[in-house]
């Protein structure tokens, strides 16, 4: 049962598709993806840089910029534009809307893009990812990736030892972008 289910279930509320105020932000370009790191550690992906590293000649070609968002104290992976904590989720909202693709892992910025029907790369790592996955949006416009437990499940802990999101590979990660865009 997917999380927003549950939630409804047990707040007998009926799930519809969320209203979304979005606030102007200013961004010198037209043609971005949007992409966001976490600050909890079971979910810190290491290898962003080398995913980063493989897109970008293409992205850099077809004049599109990666924006990274994300809460203040976010690593911010070069040579990405940042908007890291200086943003709030309305203007989050903007961005993510007017954006061609958003990739990360999963979390508020994942549902988002959902919401809006956004092509999105979103990586799994200590939960299922059919509990937690984008609850809106076109399933074919989504690519999520699970990281491989060798059959165990998930461990649901803020900090993994070691960290199962490190097992996905960035080039699955770099090749679902593409596929997408």
């Amino acid at each position: 049962m997917h999380l927003i289910e549950s939630y409804a279930t047990n707040c007998g509320l009926k799930i519809d598709k969320p209203e979304i105020f979005e606030k102007f932000f200013p961004l010198s370009f037209d043609k971005y993806v949007t992409f966001e790191t976490s600050l909890d550690p079971a979910r810190d992906y290491d290898y962003w840089l080398d995913v980063i590293s493989t897109i970008l000649p293409e992205l850099e070609k077809n004049g599109i910029v990666i924006v990274q968002l994300g809460k203040r104290g976010s690593k911010h992976v070069q040579p990405c534009a940042s908007a890291i904590g200086i943003t709030n989720r309305n203007q989050e909202a903007y961005i993510i809307k007017n954006s061609l693709l958003h990739f990360g892992v999963d979390g508020y910025l994942s549902q988002l893009a959902g919401a809006y029907d956004k092509k999105t790369v979103c990586l799994y790592s200590n939960n299922n990812k059919n509990d937690i996955k984008p609850y809106w949006g076109d399933p074919e416009k989504q690519i999520l990736i699970e990281s491989d437990r060798g059959g165990k499940k998930p461990s649901f802990a803020s900090t993994e030892n070691p960290k199962t999101i490190n097992m996905i590979k960035p080039e699955v990660i770099s090749e679902a972008i593409s596929k997408l865009l």
